[in-house]
């Protein structure tokens, strides 16, 4: 197949994703928080088509064939509202990449200790297991992963329960250095019984990552959930990555959840090393002033 017959033809198949997803918007119509590390945290939520090997199985699936070594990475993540709502994961990662290779994979584990309304209101306990696959399709430009997930919530009082979901992700390099994603997250949903910590609301998004100089990146995700949504409501996240060193990165970054009237401020840096790396990131919620967020997590190439 000549070149131009080659673009073409994936092409024709990103508009078939684009007019699926969006048909499926218009058949489904806040957003609960689903695992981010700190570098995404710290760029608005931002990342569907950016590479982060600690953050990629969760963001978008597809993006792992593109993570070229091995990875290990413990996380920390907490999070605090004036109500007293508030959670706190401590998470572990493996991801299985590799130059020679056409397909990738990543397993996560997340323990999450939620509290609702205050010391003495409301606990639970989750169990957040994912494993996620990717490969190039239908050859080494248009890449495609699924993730399978199973949450297991505990609480007190015998609400316990456990769901099996699934996310969908595509990720297309336009050229060198920017790239455009689509994802579907969570695309099983989840039961209106469920307590709200662990409901699982279905999205689809599309994410830019575009990388004007090797020292700065941006990334820009819209993300719209399928139910509870009923005004139609997106969500934008937008992020700036400056690598002013090598092994240095300075973040700043945005979130207009809609769906949910908030609107939070990011910031966090990160550090690359020869062997042992870390991230941390600051939110901030500053349309109603009503909570924040910190993450850190220690990562290794193996």
């Amino acid at each position: 197949m000549s070149p131009n017959k080659s673009s073409l033809g994936v092409g024709l198949l990103l508009a078939a994703l684009v007019s699926v997803f969006i048909s499926n918007v218009a058949l489904a119509s806040s957003e609960q928080p689903y695992r981010l590390g700190p570098g995404a945290s710290a760029l608005g939520g931002a990342g569907r088509a950016a590479v982060d090997a600690a953050e990629s199985g969760w963001l978008n699936p597809a993006t792992l064939v593109h993570v070229h070594s091995y990875h290990f990475a413990v996380s920390s993540h907490q999070s605090h509202r004036d109500a007293g709502d508030g959670y706190t994961d401590f998470g572990v990662m493996l991801a299985d990449g590799g130059e020679e290779k056409i397909a990738a994979g990543s397993f996560s584990f997340v323990q999450r200790k939620t509290l609702r309304g205050g010391n003495g209101a409301i606990n639970s306990d989750q169990r957040d297991f994912q494993f996620s696959l990717a490969g190039f399709f239908p050859e080494q430009s248009l890449s495609m992963g699924l993730a399978f997930r199973r949450l297991i919530h505990e609480q007190a009082g015998g609400f316990d329960v456990t769901q099996d979901n699934f996310t969908i992700g595509f990720l297309y390099p336009v050229m060198e250095k920017f790239g455009i994603a689509l994802t579907g997250h969570d695309l099983a949903g989840a039961s209106d019984s469920v307590a709200p910590e662990a409901r699982m609301i279905p999205t689809v998004g599309a994410g830019v990552h575009f990388v004007p100089h090797e020292i700065l990146h941006i990334r820009g995700d819209l993300v719209r959930p399928l139910e509870s949504n009923d005004d139609g409501r997106n969500n934008v996240h937008f992020g700036i990555e400056s690598w002013f060193r090598e092994e240095f990165a300075f973040r700043l970054g945005s979130a207009w959840l809609e769906t949910r009237n908030e609107n939070w401020l990011t910031t966090g840096i990160g550090f690359k090393g020869p062997r042992l790396s870390f991230g941390y990131s600051f939110e901030k919620e500053i349309r109603s002033n009503d909570g924040s967020r910190h993450t850190f997590d220690l990562w290794l190439p193996l």
